[in-house]
């Protein structure tokens, strides 16, 4: 017999699955690796501060080489640019180009509909609901990896 526990975790990953399922669909579909579309969503999110290669490699507990050959790539692509900061013109600031941030627009689309198809079995004020108990239910948990709780586009 299964408790309440355990079938409540087990929808909450199969909805959890789906919404992943959706992202990867797209990625599968864009040409990209998900390192790459997941560094480049990283680096679109927080490019306004600065964003260099040793700090992509931390978030993605990666080497600073497996870094710097996916930065290549989304270069060649024109997805991202490279220049030099204006405090240390050693250190490379990497940011998404136009090219790129249509490229995210795409993901964050799709996205954006698999959710809504996803939770149209539900009415609003169903959905209201459900944010309601899962807000209970996530309210004393910690923080989920660096910044917070996944966004869509959390850190490769």
């Amino acid at each position: 017999m299964t408790s309440n526990v355990e079938r409540l975790t087990t929808l909450v990953f199969t909805v959890a699955f789906a919404d992943r399922a959706a992202a990867m669909e797209w990625v599968q579909g864009s040409g990209l690796t998900l390192q790459q579309s997941m560094a480049l969503g990283y680096i679109e999110e927080h490019q306004a501060r600065g964003v260099i290669a040793r700090e992509l490699a931390e978030v993605s507990r990666t080497t600073p080489a497996s870094v710097t050959s996916l930065l290549q790539g989304l270069e060649a692509r024109g997805l991202i640019v490279r220049t030099p900061s204006p405090d240390d013109s050693r250190v490379k600031l990497v940011s998404v180009t136009d090219q790129g941030a249509a490229v995210i627009a795409g993901f964050d689309d799709a996205v954006a509909a698999a959710r809504e198809r996803l939770y149209a079995v539900l009415d609003d004020d169903e959905q209201r609901a459900l944010i309601a108990l899962l807000e209970r239910v996530a309210g004393d948990l910690e923080p989920v990896g660096r910044g917070g709780p996944p966004d869509g586009r959390s850190p490769f």
